[in-house]
């Protein structure tokens, strides 16, 4: 069984990779991170501990994001992702992408 799969999006431009993860028995987690489909530059981390629930492509530009964080799970997280430009937006702000897993959780990449 194949747990990682790539999903082209925004007209072919960028790949959405989806990991799916056994966090604990029984709960699996479906990680995600987005790359340029055409340099292969990594845009987002692949990110396990956040878990994809609903994706949303609009105009081919922009995907809006709705996942959780495990372990805990019961607060969802909205984002608009802005690949071309290398940012999202986060409770009204907007970010570069490079410090995604930062600004949504508080801690460091590792």
């Amino acid at each position: 069984m194949q747990y990682r799969k790539k999903k082209m999006v925004c007209n072919g431009n960028f790949k959405l990779i989806t990991d799916l993860n056994e966090f604990r028995m029984s709960l699996w987690i479906n990680g995600f991170g987005l790359e340029n489909a055409v340099t292969g530059e990594e845009i987002i981390p692949v990110i396990t501990i956040f878990n994809l629930d609903v994706i949303e492509e609009i105009d081919g530009e922009v995907l809006k994001i709705r996942f959780r964080i495990y372990p805990d799970g019961s607060k969802y997280y909205e984002v608009e992702i802005h690949p071309f430009l290398k940012s999202f937006v986060y409770e009204g702000e907007t970010y570069p992408t490079d410090v995604f897993f930062t600004t949504i959780t508080g801690e460091e990449w590792e």
